[in-house]
C-alpha cells in the first residue's frame, strides 16, 4: 500500500516546483489565447466573418474575460495585426543577419521575404482589414501599424544592401520595386492570379535587380558585387 506521507510529499514537491502564475502572467497568457485564435479566424473568415464570440471559444476563454481585455471587436483585430506584423519583422530581420554578405544572396533573401509576406496570408489578412473602411479607426489604425512594422523592414533592407556596398539610389529602387512587384502579385491573387507565374516573374526581376546594382555600384564608384 502506498504511503500517504509520500504522495504529500510528491504533492508539495510539484507546488513548490510549479509556482502559480501571477495576475499580470494571466493577463497576458489569456490575451496571447485570444490574439492566436483572432489571427486563425480571420485568416479563415476575413473581418466580416468574425464573431468574438467565436474567437473566445476557439481560445478557451469565456466571453465575459474576452470583453474584459478587449473591449470591441476592433481592438482585439488591430492586436491580431499588430502580433501578425511583428512576425513579419523578425522574420525578415532573420533573414537580413543570416542573408550572407553578396549582392546574390542578399536580393535572394530580400525577395524571398516579399513572396513571404505580400503573396501569403497576412497580407490578405491586412487587406481585407485596410478595404473594411480606409478612413474609420480600425483603417487609421491598420495604417499606423503599417507604417510602424512594415516600414522599418524596408529600411533594414535598404541598410543591408547599402552595407553590401552599393549606392544609395540603385538600392533604393530596388528595394521598393522588389516590395512592389510583390505587392502587385499579392493582390492579383485576389482575382485568380498563379502563384507559379508570380514566382517565375520575381526570378525574372531577380536578374533584372542584380544588373541594376552592378552596373550603378560602378558608374558611382562604389565596390564591385561578387554573386
Amino acid at each position: 500500500m502506498p504511503d500517504p506521507m509520500d504522495a504529500s510529499a510528491t504533492r508539495t514537491t510539484k507546488s513548490a516546483q510549479a509556482p502559480r502564475r501571477t495576475q499580470l502572467e494571466r493577463t497576458q497568457l489569456t490575451q496571447e489565447k485570444l490574439v492566436r485564435a483572432a489571427i486563425e479566424m480571420l485568416k479563415k473568415r476575413r473581418y466580416l466573418g468574425l464573431r468574438t464570440l467565436d474567437v473566445a471559444e476557439l481560445a478557451g476563454v469565456s466571453k465575459g474575460a474576452s470583453t474584459h481585455h478587449f473591449p470591441t471587436k476592433d481592438t482585439l483585430v488591430l492586436k491580431a495585426l499588430e502580433q501578425v506584423y511583428r512576425e513579419t519583422r523578425d522574420r525578415a530581420l532573420n533573414r537580413i543577419s543570416s542573408g550572407g554578405c553578396s549582392t546574390t544572396e542578399l536580393l535572394q533573401a530580400l525577395i524571398e521575404d516579399s513572396k513571404d509576406f505580400f503573396l501569403g496570408e497576412d497580407f490578405l489578412l491586412s487587406l481585407d482589414l485596410l478595404m473594411v473602411d480606409p478612413t474609420s479607426e480600425l483603417g487609421t489604425g491598420v495604417k499606423e501599424l503599417a507604417r510602424t512594422y512594415r516600414l522599418p523592414v524596408e529600411q533594414a533592407w535598404t541598410e543591408a544592401l547599402r552595407a553590401a556596398g552599393h549606392a544609395s539610389q540603385p538600392v533604393d529602387d530596388v528595394v521598393r520595386l522588389t516590395f512592389a512587384l510583390a505587392r502587385g502579385f499579392g493582390i492579383r491573387k485576389l482575382i485568380g492570379g498563379s502563384q507559379m507565374e508570380a514566382e517565375h516573374l520575381m526570378q525574372v526581376w531577380l536578374s533584372t535587380a542584380q544588373t541594376m546594382l552592378a552596373q550603378r555600384s560602378c558608374n558611382t564608384g562604389g565596390k564591385e558585387p561578387q554573386s
